[in-house]
């Protein structure tokens, strides 16, 4: 005989089991066989670059000086790869204006869905129709990590299509957090300093799951088809929660908690170098504690109107883009901003190598991809985008490189992100745009 069981019943038998989820924060992940976990964060920021002072003189794939733009990026030139020729080629389908197209494709590789977004030539569009790499890298990689992902936003507080750079499927993209303070509380609310207390805590809530079993087990003979199915539902939250206590553990020697950030304005110019380098610090903490494992950092968004006080860039982004090479106010201003940038992905750089891992950095573990939604503003061009590799992720590629392509579609791009991370495929996206990983990216 089954008899139905209360929704009250069925929580307080599960319920236990989610106390446990931020356990995780204390410590970091180790793979059975010793090696360190990878790491990606995709980068993002908006309305194209200057070619001239973006792309390297070069004499060879190993012999090439950084121009204005990528020159604060010099220390590291030995642990970046430039990658020249790659097109948003997926954009030459599907509705929508160029920056409504190349943000939507720029990580999904897919194609924008009929929608009333409005571009800023009047074309319609909706969300993009696919995952993004970093979150098709989360489902495999992130499960073990407290946090599956993170978002972060510098200015990024539009909520339409050329906002959004990172999907969890077809027409759901993932919102930035722009505020340092939720940023803060959402990674470190539960961090505890001490490992033994961890420890014992980690014990209990071991014990609450062991309960829950046999809670599970009790109710599973005395109910109905349709309620064993959520009863099956619940446990698989249980078991999730089981795998990521079973992860091996250790407490890194980099992991410690952060102060708790000041009161910053998210939309307010004056402070957006500070909120830039706590978002940072932040991310860079979260991988000491494996708090997550793939990040996405979107600075502005393809509408940018913003200023950059502090560079004395007091004209629209977006509008400065459109001024033309001829225009030589405009132009320098553009390089400082993306000259600024490059600064700020050094900076990110410094704090993931100041941390150790092994014999190397969190650095060498990391690879960061850094893009754009179009290569020129004026021009609206999808293809040739300025895309930057640094580190390897592990050794999976081979850095210290200017490679340089014949319009090879940046699908390959995503496929050889995924193929860096132990991801065996052939195609990412919207398949008439793949023909495999992009060739000479990976170790």
């Amino acid at each position: 005989m089954t008899r139905k069981i209360s929704r009250r019943t069925l929580l307080k038998a599960a319920g236990g089991a989610l106390v446990a989820l931020p356990l995780a924060h204390a410590f970091r992940a180790r793979a059975g066989d010793g090696q360190f976990p990878q790491r990606l964060v995709l980068v993002y920021n908006p309305n194209g670059s200057v070619p001239d002072e973006f792309w390297p003189d070069a004499t060879s794939e190993t012999d090439f000086t950084l121009k204005a733009i990528l020159k604060p990026l010099q220390a590291f030139k030995d642990r970046l790869t430039l990658l020249r020729g790659v097109d948003l080629s997926v954009t030459s389908v599907g509705p929508g204006g160029p920056h409504q197209r190349g943000v939507g494709a720029l990580y999904t590789g897919r194609e924008l869905e009929e929608g009333t977004f409005v571009g800023g030539d009047g074309s319609l569009a909706g969300w993009a129709t696919g995952i993004s790499v970093d979150q098709q890298l989360a489902q495999g990689i992130g499960p073990g990590t407290a946090l599956n992902s993170l978002e972060l936003g510098v200015r990024a507080t539009e909520a339409e299509v050329r906002s959004r750079i990172s999907y969890a499927g077809a027409a759901k993209p993932l919102p930035p957090q722009n505020d340092p303070t939720d940023v803060y509380n959402r990674l470190f609310a539960d961090l505890s300093g001490n490992p033994d207390e961890l420890l014992v805590l980690r014990a209990q809530r071991k014990s609450v799951l062991d309960a829950v079993h046999t809670q599970f087990s009790a109710l599973g003979d005395r109910v109905g088809a349709e309620d064993a199915k959520k009863l099956e539902q619940h446990a698989e939250l249980v078991r999730d929660v089981e795998r990521r206590l079973d992860v091996t553990i250790q407490p890194s020697e980099g992991c410690t908690k952060p102060p708790a950030p000041p009161a910053l304005g998210p939309d307010d110019e004056n402070d957006m170098p500070d909120i830039t380098q706590l978002q940072l610090d932040m991310l860079a903490m979260a991988f000491a504690c494996d708090i997550t494992r793939i990040a996405s950092v979107q600075f502005s968004n393809a509408i940018n109107d913003i200023r950059f006080p502090w560079l004395d860039s007091m004209d629209g982004g977006h509008n400065l883009s459109h001024m033309g090479p001829s225009n030589e106010a405009a132009r320098g201003q553009l390089i400082d901003r993306n000259a600024w940038h490059a600064e700020q992905l050094a900076y990110f750089m410094q704090r993931l190598d100041a941390i150790p891992e092994g014999d190397g950095s969190v650095l060498d573990n990391t690879l960061i991809v850094w893009g754009n939604e179009i290569s020129v503003g004026n021009t609206h061009s999808l293809d040739e985008i300025p895309f930057l590799l640094a580190g390897s992720a592990g050794g999976a590629i081979k850095t210290g490189r200017y490679l340089q392509y014949d319009h090879a579609p940046h699908n390959n791009l995503l496929v050889a992100i995924l193929n860096a991370f132990g991801v065996e495929t052939d195609t990412f996206g919207n398949p008439d745009f793949c023909t495999g990983p992009l060739t000479g990216l990976l170790a």
